[in-house]
């Protein structure tokens, strides 16, 4: 059943199951070549992860991230990267995990200079991942599939706004600047600021918008 799990978490988390779409039960055992018990689980546990949601009537979705439902995510994604980025100053970086960090960075400045989108997301899913795990806090390890989709969230959010793209890898070079100077408070803030500054960019999206306003998700 684990290898189900991975397998739909991928095919999630790599856009190929778009965010909304209906799970059909029977076309997605055969597509994975898997029987419907084992699928029915995997599903619940993705359910369990927020990846799926499970309508009374029994249909399962992959989640929409929108409205009141992406401000809730990205108010734990503050808090959650905020605490990674102190922790990780705290603690210090060796000299393999400071040269991971600088690919990274690396990697999204190219792909912005590419105009590549998906190059971007690549690079920004892993940075954000690196600094969940290099703590090796297991709690906050929790916290790895919230990551990984509200990263692809926004992205599928701001891949027109190539402006904020830009801003945004200026953004994750501040945090790592202060992780490498071991000023835990500094690094914190950036963090929390580069939230929000997410966060008000994907509320610039008319749909968002208009969900913030009337509470709808």
């Amino acid at each position: 059943m684990e290898a189900v799990v991975e397998q739909l978490r991928s095919l999630i988390l790599n856009g190929e199951l778009v965010p909304g779409a209906p799970l059909r039960q029977q076309d997605l055992a055969d597509q994975l070549g898997v029987s419907r018990t084992p699928l029915r689980e995997a599903l619940l546990r993705l359910e369990r992860e927020g990846l799926v949601e499970t309508s009374a009537s029994g249909v399962s979705r992959v989640v929409e991230l929108s409205g009141a439902a992406a401000i809730e995510v990205l108010d734990v994604r503050e808090v959650v990267d905020g605490l990674a980025a102190r922790l990780m100053a705290e603690r210090g970086l060796d000299a393999e995990e400071r040269a991971q960090l600088d690919e990274y960075l690396t990697a999204m400045q190219d792909a912005n200079g590419r105009e590549d989108k998906h190059g971007y997301l690549v690079a920004n899913t892993a940075f954000h991942l690196q600094l969940l795990t290099g703590p090796e806090h297991r709690r906050l390890q929790q916290f790895t599939t919230l990551i990984q989709m509200s990263c692809q969230a926004t992205y599928l959010r701001r891949q027109r706004q190539t402006d904020r793209l830009r801003s945004s890898a200026g953004e994750h070079r501040a945090i790592v600047e202060a992780i490498v100077a071991r000023d835990p408070d500094a690094a914190e803030a950036r963090a929390r600021a580069h939230i929000r500054s997410a966060r008000r960019h994907w509320l610039e999206t008319g749909a968002d918008r208009a969900g913030a306003g009337d509470g709808n998700a």
